[in-house]
């Protein structure tokens, strides 16, 4: 089987119109973001396009986030978590009955996200309400690539320390709430379409039992191998 579709989604984790407002109280720290995801390439296969994930869920509490992507009814899953107090980050994969982690420091540079060299960021002055939260609105242009500017909306009123930190938008100092992405030729984009503030167990950010740990050039090893 061919996971390759599934595995270009996963490795995002590291994202309007049919969004719910919700009512909440100013700044919220704890709780959680669902996001609908959405395929640009026209030129893709239906029927894979199909079989790809719709939908994104991270769970946030006290600065540690998570989310997790399964695929082809949980044969495949990728689930990451951010531990803040920690300052490492966590990548859990399983494949059929096979678990694996591989750990990262938090700053360190992340073998997930392709790095955007030269990428602006022009904050606008413009706003946007997102699910009840304030937005703020930058325009994006990469240098020196065949990618036009796009848009992408974030707010600080979702307090999630270094929440970017391994991704291309690491100098945003807020949660995106809509941002496009390109990765292997396959252009997408997030949009979140409900922001809960809710009670999440700290438990959610605790590593399973039964994940073999595994270095860097294993991981790598076995992402090439799903893409083929």
């Amino acid at each position: 089987m061919r996971f390759k579709t599934f595995v270009i989604i996963a490795l995002i984790f590291t994202l309007f119109n049919s969004c719910k407002k919700v009512q909440h109280k100013d700044r919220i720290r704890e709780g959680y973001i669902e996001y609908d995801i959405e395929y640009l390439d026209d030129s893709m296969d239906s029927f894979m396009k199909g079989l790809l994930p719709k939908k994104m869920t991270i769970k946030f509490k006290n600065n540690n986030t998570i989310n997790k992507i399964e695929g082809f009814s949980g044969i495949v899953s990728f689930t990451h978590i951010q531990n803040f107090r920690e300052k490492r980050n966590i990548t859990l994969v399983k494949v059929l009955n096979k678990k694996y982690k591989y750990v990262e420091k938090l700053n360190d540079k992340s073998m997930f996200f392709e790095e955007l060299p030269g990428m602006k960021i022009e904050v606008q002055d413009t706003s946007l309400e997102v699910c009840g939260f304030k937005s703020k609105k930058a325009r994006i242009t990469i240098p020196d690539s065949n990618v036009e500017p796009f848009y992408i909306y974030y707010t600080d009123d979702i307090i999630i320390n270094n929440v970017n930190a391994q991704t291309p938008f690491k100098s945003i100092d807020g949660v995106l709430l809509e941002f496009k992405l390109k990765l292997y030729d396959m252009p997408m984009k997030l949009t979140a379409r409900k922001i809960q503030e809710a009670e999440i167990s700290s438990e959610d950010f605790e590593i399973p039992k039964g994940y073999e740990s595994i270095n860097k050039k294993t991981m790598i090893e076995i992402i090439e191998l799903l893409k083929q």
